[in-house]
Protein backbone atom coordinates (compact mmCIF):
# COMPACT_ATOMS: atom_id res chain seq x y z
CA UNK A 1 0.00 0.00 0.00
CA UNK A 2 1.45 3.29 -1.06
CA UNK A 3 1.08 6.25 1.20
CA UNK A 4 -1.39 8.94 0.33
CA UNK A 5 0.49 12.08 -0.63
CA UNK A 6 0.11 15.57 0.74
CA UNK A 7 -2.54 16.35 -1.88
CA UNK A 8 -5.98 16.12 -0.21
CA UNK A 9 -7.90 12.96 -1.03
CA UNK A 10 -11.54 13.22 -2.05
CA UNK A 11 -14.41 11.19 -0.72
CA UNK A 12 -14.58 9.30 -4.02
CA UNK A 13 -10.91 8.35 -3.75
CA UNK A 14 -11.36 7.15 -0.18
CA UNK A 15 -14.37 4.97 -1.02
CA UNK A 16 -12.57 3.37 -3.96
CA UNK A 17 -9.48 2.66 -1.87
CA UNK A 18 -11.57 1.13 0.92
CA UNK A 19 -13.35 -1.16 -1.56
CA UNK A 20 -10.02 -2.70 -2.54
CA UNK A 21 -8.87 -3.63 0.95
CA UNK A 22 -11.87 -3.96 3.26
CA UNK A 23 -12.26 -7.58 4.46
CA UNK A 24 -16.04 -7.28 4.73
CA UNK A 25 -16.40 -6.70 1.00
CA UNK A 26 -13.89 -9.43 0.20
CA UNK A 27 -15.80 -11.90 2.41
CA UNK A 28 -19.06 -11.03 0.64
CA UNK A 29 -17.41 -11.71 -2.73
CA UNK A 30 -16.29 -15.12 -1.46
CA UNK A 31 -19.88 -15.83 -0.42
CA UNK A 32 -20.92 -15.29 -4.05
CA UNK A 33 -18.24 -17.74 -5.21
CA UNK A 34 -19.52 -20.32 -2.70
CA UNK A 35 -23.11 -19.81 -3.90
CA UNK A 36 -22.01 -20.21 -7.51
CA UNK A 37 -20.27 -23.47 -6.59
CA UNK A 38 -23.51 -24.67 -5.01
CA UNK A 39 -25.37 -23.74 -8.19
CA UNK A 40 -22.83 -25.73 -10.21
CA UNK A 41 -23.49 -28.71 -7.93
CA UNK A 42 -27.25 -28.39 -8.45
CA UNK A 43 -26.79 -28.28 -12.21
CA UNK A 44 -24.40 -31.24 -12.18
CA UNK A 45 -26.99 -33.32 -10.32
CA UNK A 46 -29.02 -33.51 -13.55
CA UNK A 47 -26.45 -35.65 -15.36
CA UNK A 48 -24.88 -38.71 -13.78
CA UNK A 49 -24.85 -37.46 -10.17
CA UNK A 50 -23.44 -40.88 -9.27
CA UNK A 51 -20.73 -42.19 -11.59
CA UNK A 52 -18.00 -44.17 -9.89
CA UNK A 53 -15.02 -46.20 -11.09
CA UNK A 54 -13.18 -48.65 -8.84
CA UNK A 55 -10.10 -50.68 -9.73
CA UNK A 56 -8.28 -53.17 -7.48
CA UNK A 57 -5.54 -55.79 -7.78
CA UNK A 58 -4.71 -58.77 -5.57
CA UNK A 59 -3.39 -62.35 -5.40
CA UNK A 60 -5.35 -65.17 -7.04
CA UNK A 61 -4.63 -68.92 -6.47
CA UNK A 62 -4.38 -71.08 -9.57
CA UNK A 63 -7.59 -72.95 -10.46
CA UNK A 64 -8.12 -75.33 -13.37
CA UNK A 65 -11.23 -77.17 -14.49
CA UNK A 66 -14.95 -76.39 -14.55
CA UNK A 67 -17.99 -76.34 -12.28
CA UNK A 68 -18.02 -80.16 -12.03
CA UNK A 69 -14.35 -81.08 -11.93
CA UNK A 70 -11.50 -78.81 -10.92
CA UNK A 71 -8.36 -78.36 -8.83
CA UNK A 72 -7.00 -75.40 -6.85
CA UNK A 73 -3.27 -74.93 -6.23
CA UNK A 74 -2.73 -72.47 -3.38
CA UNK A 75 1.00 -72.63 -3.85
CA UNK A 76 0.75 -71.15 -7.34
CA UNK A 77 -0.33 -67.53 -7.10
CA UNK A 78 -0.81 -64.83 -9.68
CA UNK A 79 -2.31 -61.37 -9.71
CA UNK A 80 -5.91 -60.62 -10.63
CA UNK A 81 -7.35 -57.23 -11.61
CA UNK A 82 -10.88 -55.97 -11.08
CA UNK A 83 -12.51 -52.90 -12.65
CA UNK A 84 -16.01 -51.79 -11.72
CA UNK A 85 -18.06 -48.80 -12.96
CA UNK A 86 -21.54 -47.87 -11.67
CA UNK A 87 -23.82 -45.01 -12.55
CA UNK A 88 -27.24 -43.59 -11.67
CA UNK A 89 -29.03 -41.17 -13.98
CA UNK A 90 -32.23 -39.45 -12.74
CA UNK A 91 -35.03 -39.62 -15.28
CA UNK A 92 -37.98 -37.95 -13.54
CA UNK A 93 -37.85 -36.38 -10.08
CA UNK A 94 -41.17 -34.49 -9.87
CA UNK A 95 -39.40 -31.13 -9.58
CA UNK A 96 -36.63 -32.00 -7.11
CA UNK A 97 -33.74 -31.18 -9.46
CA UNK A 98 -35.42 -28.11 -10.95
CA UNK A 99 -36.32 -26.81 -7.50
CA UNK A 100 -32.81 -27.32 -6.18
CA UNK A 101 -31.32 -25.55 -9.18
CA UNK A 102 -33.72 -22.60 -8.93
CA UNK A 103 -33.07 -22.32 -5.19
CA UNK A 104 -29.32 -22.30 -5.79
CA UNK A 105 -29.67 -19.64 -8.52
CA UNK A 106 -31.72 -17.50 -6.13
CA UNK A 107 -28.98 -17.99 -3.55
CA UNK A 108 -26.44 -16.59 -5.99
CA UNK A 109 -28.63 -13.52 -6.54
CA UNK A 110 -29.03 -13.09 -2.80
CA UNK A 111 -25.28 -13.17 -2.18
CA UNK A 112 -24.65 -10.83 -5.13
CA UNK A 113 -27.04 -8.41 -3.45
CA UNK A 114 -25.05 -9.06 -0.28
CA UNK A 115 -21.93 -7.79 -2.03
CA UNK A 116 -23.78 -4.62 -3.00
CA UNK A 117 -24.99 -4.27 0.59
CA UNK A 118 -21.45 -4.62 1.93
CA UNK A 119 -20.22 -2.02 -0.54
CA UNK A 120 -23.07 0.36 0.32
CA UNK A 121 -22.44 -0.05 4.06
CA UNK A 122 -18.73 0.55 3.54
CA UNK A 123 -19.40 3.63 1.40
CA UNK A 124 -21.57 5.09 4.16
CA UNK A 125 -19.01 4.24 6.82
CA UNK A 126 -16.22 5.88 4.84
CA UNK A 127 -18.39 8.94 4.13
CA UNK A 128 -19.26 9.39 7.81
CA UNK A 129 -15.63 9.04 8.88
CA UNK A 130 -14.53 11.37 6.05
CA UNK A 131 -17.03 14.07 7.05
CA UNK A 132 -16.11 13.50 10.70
CA UNK A 133 -12.42 14.01 9.91
CA UNK A 134 -13.26 17.21 8.05
CA UNK A 135 -15.21 18.43 11.09
CA UNK A 136 -12.38 17.48 13.44
CA UNK A 137 -9.91 19.42 11.31
CA UNK A 138 -12.12 22.51 11.35
CA UNK A 139 -12.64 22.36 15.11
CA UNK A 140 -8.90 21.84 15.61
CA UNK A 141 -8.09 24.90 13.52
CA UNK A 142 -10.79 26.88 15.33
CA UNK A 143 -9.47 25.91 18.76
CA UNK A 144 -5.90 26.79 17.81
CA UNK A 145 -7.05 30.12 16.40
CA UNK A 146 -8.93 30.93 19.61
CA UNK A 147 -5.91 29.99 21.68
CA UNK A 148 -3.72 32.27 19.57
CA UNK A 149 -6.18 35.17 19.82
CA UNK A 150 -6.36 34.93 23.59
CA UNK A 151 -2.61 34.69 23.89
CA UNK A 152 -2.29 37.88 21.82
CA UNK A 153 -4.89 39.57 24.02
CA UNK A 154 -3.06 38.50 27.16
CA UNK A 155 0.29 39.71 25.87
CA UNK A 156 -1.32 42.99 24.88
CA UNK A 157 -2.89 43.54 28.32
CA UNK A 158 0.26 42.43 30.13
CA UNK A 159 2.35 44.88 28.12
CA UNK A 160 -0.06 47.73 28.79
CA UNK A 161 0.01 46.97 32.51
CA UNK A 162 3.80 46.87 32.50
CA UNK A 163 3.94 50.19 30.65
CA UNK A 164 1.21 51.59 32.90
CA UNK A 165 -0.87 52.60 29.88
CA UNK A 166 -4.58 52.44 29.28
CA UNK A 167 -7.37 51.51 31.65
CA UNK A 168 -6.54 47.82 31.97
CA UNK A 169 -6.36 46.18 35.39
CA UNK A 170 -4.87 43.00 36.72
CA UNK A 171 -8.44 41.79 37.05
CA UNK A 172 -8.69 41.91 33.25
CA UNK A 173 -5.53 39.83 33.03
CA UNK A 174 -6.88 37.31 35.55
CA UNK A 175 -10.11 36.96 33.60
CA UNK A 176 -8.18 36.26 30.41
CA UNK A 177 -6.01 33.68 32.23
CA UNK A 178 -9.14 32.02 33.62
CA UNK A 179 -10.76 31.67 30.20
CA UNK A 180 -7.47 30.45 28.75
CA UNK A 181 -8.11 27.14 30.53
CA UNK A 182 -11.43 26.68 28.71
CA UNK A 183 -9.72 27.38 25.39
CA UNK A 184 -6.92 24.91 26.18
CA UNK A 185 -9.51 22.30 27.11
CA UNK A 186 -11.19 22.77 23.72
CA UNK A 187 -7.80 22.48 21.99
CA UNK A 188 -7.08 19.19 23.73
CA UNK A 189 -10.53 17.79 22.90
CA UNK A 190 -10.20 18.85 19.27
CA UNK A 191 -6.77 17.25 19.03
CA UNK A 192 -8.11 13.96 20.41
CA UNK A 193 -11.06 13.98 17.99
CA UNK A 194 -8.76 14.74 15.06
CA UNK A 195 -6.34 11.92 15.91
CA UNK A 196 -9.15 9.39 16.39
CA UNK A 197 -10.78 10.39 13.09
CA UNK A 198 -7.46 10.07 11.27
CA UNK A 199 -6.86 6.62 12.78
CA UNK A 200 -10.33 5.46 11.73
CA UNK A 201 -9.79 6.69 8.18
CA UNK A 202 -6.37 5.04 7.92
CA UNK A 203 -7.87 1.78 9.13
CA UNK A 204 -10.62 1.91 6.49
CA UNK A 205 -8.16 2.75 3.72
CA UNK A 206 -5.56 0.17 4.72
CA UNK A 207 -2.95 2.83 5.52
CA UNK A 208 -0.23 2.62 8.13
CA UNK A 209 0.18 5.06 10.98
CA UNK A 210 3.16 6.63 9.25
CA UNK A 211 1.30 7.22 5.97
CA UNK A 212 0.32 10.83 5.45
CA UNK A 213 -3.36 11.65 5.11
CA UNK A 214 -5.03 14.90 4.10
CA UNK A 215 -8.68 15.54 3.23
CA UNK A 216 -10.55 18.44 1.67
CA UNK A 217 -11.95 21.26 3.78
CA UNK A 218 -15.44 20.82 5.15
CA UNK A 219 -18.14 22.12 2.82
CA UNK A 220 -21.72 21.35 1.94
CA UNK A 221 -22.26 18.50 -0.48
CA UNK A 222 -23.70 19.62 -3.79
CA UNK A 223 -27.21 18.27 -3.35
CA UNK A 224 -30.61 19.86 -2.95
CA UNK A 225 -33.48 18.03 -1.22
CA UNK A 226 -36.21 16.73 -3.52
CA UNK A 227 -39.81 16.02 -2.52
CA UNK A 228 -40.13 13.11 -0.09
CA UNK A 229 -42.10 11.08 -2.64
CA UNK A 230 -39.05 10.98 -4.92
CA UNK A 231 -37.02 9.25 -2.22
CA UNK A 232 -39.82 6.89 -1.20
CA UNK A 233 -39.99 5.78 -4.82
CA UNK A 234 -36.55 4.19 -4.33
CA UNK A 235 -37.53 2.35 -1.14
CA UNK A 236 -37.20 -1.06 -2.83
CA UNK A 237 -33.89 -0.27 -4.50
CA UNK A 238 -31.83 -1.12 -1.44
CA UNK A 239 -29.62 -4.23 -1.65
CA UNK A 240 -31.35 -5.64 1.42
CA UNK A 241 -34.68 -5.66 -0.43
CA UNK A 242 -33.07 -7.44 -3.37
CA UNK A 243 -31.68 -9.97 -0.91
CA UNK A 244 -35.14 -10.55 0.53
CA UNK A 245 -36.68 -10.98 -2.93
CA UNK A 246 -34.05 -13.58 -3.83
CA UNK A 247 -34.53 -15.35 -0.49
CA UNK A 248 -38.29 -15.55 -1.09
CA UNK A 249 -37.68 -17.10 -4.50
CA UNK A 250 -35.28 -19.61 -2.94
CA UNK A 251 -37.84 -20.56 -0.29
CA UNK A 252 -40.48 -21.01 -2.97
CA UNK A 253 -38.19 -23.39 -4.85
CA UNK A 254 -37.45 -25.32 -1.67
CA UNK A 255 -41.17 -25.93 -1.26
CA UNK A 256 -41.09 -27.66 -4.63
CA UNK A 257 -38.10 -29.74 -3.51
CA UNK A 258 -39.96 -30.83 -0.36
CA UNK A 259 -43.06 -31.74 -2.38
CA UNK A 260 -41.01 -33.99 -4.67
CA UNK A 261 -40.34 -36.33 -1.75
CA UNK A 262 -44.02 -37.31 -1.84
CA UNK A 263 -43.57 -38.87 -5.28
CA UNK A 264 -41.31 -41.62 -6.66
CA UNK A 265 -37.92 -40.75 -8.06
CA UNK A 266 -37.46 -42.53 -11.41
CA UNK A 267 -33.88 -43.33 -12.41
CA UNK A 268 -31.68 -45.36 -14.74
CA UNK A 269 -28.90 -47.38 -13.09
CA UNK A 270 -26.14 -49.37 -14.73
CA UNK A 271 -23.04 -51.37 -13.89
CA UNK A 272 -19.95 -52.67 -15.65
CA UNK A 273 -17.73 -55.14 -13.82
CA UNK A 274 -14.71 -56.97 -15.17
CA UNK A 275 -12.33 -59.35 -13.35
CA UNK A 276 -9.39 -61.18 -14.88
CA UNK A 277 -6.98 -63.71 -13.37
CA UNK A 278 -4.48 -65.27 -15.84
CA UNK A 279 -4.02 -68.47 -13.79
CA UNK A 280 -7.67 -69.54 -13.76
CA UNK A 281 -9.79 -71.25 -16.45
CA UNK A 282 -12.80 -69.38 -17.85
CA UNK A 283 -16.16 -70.72 -16.78
CA UNK A 284 -18.50 -70.68 -19.76
CA UNK A 285 -21.56 -72.01 -17.95
CA UNK A 286 -23.99 -69.24 -16.90
CA UNK A 287 -24.53 -71.14 -13.66
CA UNK A 288 -20.87 -71.33 -12.75
CA UNK A 289 -19.46 -68.53 -10.60
CA UNK A 290 -15.82 -67.42 -10.39
CA UNK A 291 -15.07 -64.35 -8.27
CA UNK A 292 -11.70 -63.90 -10.01
CA UNK A 293 -12.59 -64.18 -13.67
CA UNK A 294 -15.82 -62.76 -15.11
CA UNK A 295 -17.49 -59.93 -17.13
CA UNK A 296 -20.78 -58.31 -16.13
CA UNK A 297 -22.64 -55.49 -17.89
CA UNK A 298 -26.20 -54.27 -17.50
CA UNK A 299 -28.65 -51.39 -16.89
CA UNK A 300 -32.09 -51.11 -15.29
CA UNK A 301 -34.86 -48.56 -14.89
CA UNK A 302 -36.11 -48.20 -11.35
CA UNK A 303 -37.87 -45.92 -8.92
CA UNK A 304 -37.36 -45.00 -5.31
CA UNK A 305 -40.31 -44.04 -3.14
CA UNK A 306 -40.13 -42.76 0.41
CA UNK A 307 -42.91 -44.28 2.49
CA UNK A 308 -42.52 -41.77 5.33
CA UNK A 309 -45.56 -39.83 4.11
CA UNK A 310 -46.31 -38.25 7.48
CA UNK A 311 -42.77 -36.92 7.84
CA UNK A 312 -42.62 -35.70 4.23
CA UNK A 313 -46.03 -33.99 4.45
CA UNK A 314 -44.90 -32.17 7.59
CA UNK A 315 -41.71 -31.16 5.81
CA UNK A 316 -43.75 -29.69 2.94
CA UNK A 317 -45.90 -27.77 5.41
CA UNK A 318 -42.79 -26.45 7.17
CA UNK A 319 -41.28 -25.29 3.86
CA UNK A 320 -44.52 -23.50 2.91
CA UNK A 321 -44.72 -21.75 6.28
CA UNK A 322 -41.09 -20.63 6.03
CA UNK A 323 -41.85 -19.18 2.59
CA UNK A 324 -44.95 -17.46 3.97
CA UNK A 325 -43.03 -16.08 6.96
CA UNK A 326 -40.37 -14.61 4.71
CA UNK A 327 -43.08 -12.87 2.70
CA UNK A 328 -44.42 -11.25 5.87
CA UNK A 329 -40.90 -10.22 6.87
CA UNK A 330 -40.48 -8.62 3.45
CA UNK A 331 -43.67 -6.59 3.94
CA UNK A 332 -42.48 -5.51 7.39
CA UNK A 333 -39.08 -4.55 6.00
CA UNK A 334 -40.71 -2.42 3.31
CA UNK A 335 -42.68 -0.51 5.94
CA UNK A 336 -39.53 -0.07 8.01
CA UNK A 337 -37.62 1.28 5.02
CA UNK A 338 -40.33 3.87 4.36
CA UNK A 339 -40.16 5.06 7.97
CA UNK A 340 -36.37 5.14 7.91
CA UNK A 341 -36.27 7.15 4.69
CA UNK A 342 -38.70 9.75 6.00
CA UNK A 343 -36.83 10.03 9.31
CA UNK A 344 -33.50 10.65 7.57
CA UNK A 345 -35.16 13.00 5.10
CA UNK A 346 -36.57 15.12 7.96
CA UNK A 347 -33.15 15.15 9.62
CA UNK A 348 -31.63 16.40 6.38
CA UNK A 349 -34.16 19.23 6.13
CA UNK A 350 -33.52 20.10 9.76
CA UNK A 351 -29.77 20.17 9.13
CA UNK A 352 -30.28 22.43 6.13
CA UNK A 353 -32.29 24.89 8.23
CA UNK A 354 -29.63 24.80 10.94
CA UNK A 355 -26.90 25.53 8.39
CA UNK A 356 -28.79 28.58 7.12
CA UNK A 357 -29.46 29.84 10.63
CA UNK A 358 -25.90 29.24 11.77
CA UNK A 359 -24.51 31.07 8.74
CA UNK A 360 -26.58 34.17 9.57
CA UNK A 361 -25.64 34.01 13.23
CA UNK A 362 -21.97 33.50 12.36
CA UNK A 363 -21.95 36.66 10.26
CA UNK A 364 -23.63 38.73 12.99
CA UNK A 365 -21.43 37.32 15.76
CA UNK A 366 -18.29 38.01 13.74
CA UNK A 367 -19.22 41.69 13.50
CA UNK A 368 -19.89 41.79 17.22
CA UNK A 369 -16.55 40.09 17.98
CA UNK A 370 -14.56 42.47 15.78
CA UNK A 371 -16.25 45.52 17.27
CA UNK A 372 -15.67 44.41 20.85
CA UNK A 373 -12.07 43.39 20.17
CA UNK A 374 -11.27 46.75 18.58
CA UNK A 375 -12.92 48.50 21.51
CA UNK A 376 -10.95 46.36 23.96
CA UNK A 377 -7.66 47.18 22.22
CA UNK A 378 -8.61 50.85 22.42
CA UNK A 379 -9.40 50.52 26.09
CA UNK A 380 -13.11 51.12 25.56
CA UNK A 381 -14.36 47.60 26.35
CA UNK A 382 -13.93 45.42 29.40
CA UNK A 383 -12.03 42.15 29.28
CA UNK A 384 -15.23 40.33 30.21
CA UNK A 385 -17.00 41.83 27.20
CA UNK A 386 -14.14 40.84 24.91
CA UNK A 387 -14.06 37.30 26.32
CA UNK A 388 -17.82 36.93 25.94
CA UNK A 389 -17.79 38.13 22.31
CA UNK A 390 -14.87 35.93 21.27
CA UNK A 391 -16.37 32.99 23.14
CA UNK A 392 -19.74 33.32 21.42
CA UNK A 393 -18.10 33.77 18.02
CA UNK A 394 -16.13 30.56 18.54
CA UNK A 395 -19.24 28.70 19.69
CA UNK A 396 -21.34 29.75 16.70
CA UNK A 397 -18.52 28.90 14.28
CA UNK A 398 -18.28 25.44 15.82
CA UNK A 399 -22.06 25.06 15.57
CA UNK A 400 -21.92 26.06 11.91
CA UNK A 401 -19.33 23.39 11.17
CA UNK A 402 -21.36 20.82 13.11
CA UNK A 403 -24.48 21.80 11.14
CA UNK A 404 -22.58 21.30 7.86
CA UNK A 405 -21.37 17.92 9.10
CA UNK A 406 -24.91 16.90 10.06
CA UNK A 407 -26.16 18.03 6.64
CA UNK A 408 -23.54 15.98 4.79
CA UNK A 409 -24.03 12.95 7.00
CA UNK A 410 -27.81 13.02 6.60
CA UNK A 411 -27.39 13.26 2.83
CA UNK A 412 -25.09 10.21 2.82
CA UNK A 413 -27.49 8.24 5.01
CA UNK A 414 -30.39 9.13 2.72
CA UNK A 415 -28.41 7.93 -0.28
CA UNK A 416 -27.78 4.65 1.52
CA UNK A 417 -31.40 4.30 2.64
CA UNK A 418 -32.69 4.71 -0.91
CA UNK A 419 -30.12 2.44 -2.53
CA UNK A 420 -28.42 5.32 -4.35
CA UNK A 421 -24.62 5.60 -4.66
CA UNK A 422 -22.78 7.98 -2.36
CA UNK A 423 -19.98 8.34 -4.92
CA UNK A 424 -20.04 7.61 -8.62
Amino acid sequence: MQAVGAEPVTLTMCVRMAMLYHPGVQAAVVDVDIAQAQLAQARAARFLPKFELTSVIGPSPEARGNALVGDTDLSSLSVFTQTEATFVQPLFTFGKLDGAQHAAAAGVRAYEAGVEKSKADLSLQVAEVYFGLQLANELWDLAQEAQGDFQKARDYVAQKLEDDEGDFTYTDLARIDRFAYDVTEKVNAAQKAKMLAESAMRLLLGLGQTDSLSVDRLGLVQAEPLPLADYLFHANHRPEMHQLDAAIQARKSLVRVAQSDLYPQVFLAGQFKYNYAPNRDDQNSPFAKDDFNFLQLGAVVGFKQSLAFGFNSANVKKARLEHQKLGYQSELAQKGVVIEIEKIYREWLEAQSNVDAAEKSRTATRRWSIAVRDGFNAGLEKASDMIEAVKEYGIIRAKYFEAVFNYNRAWARLQRATGQPIVQ
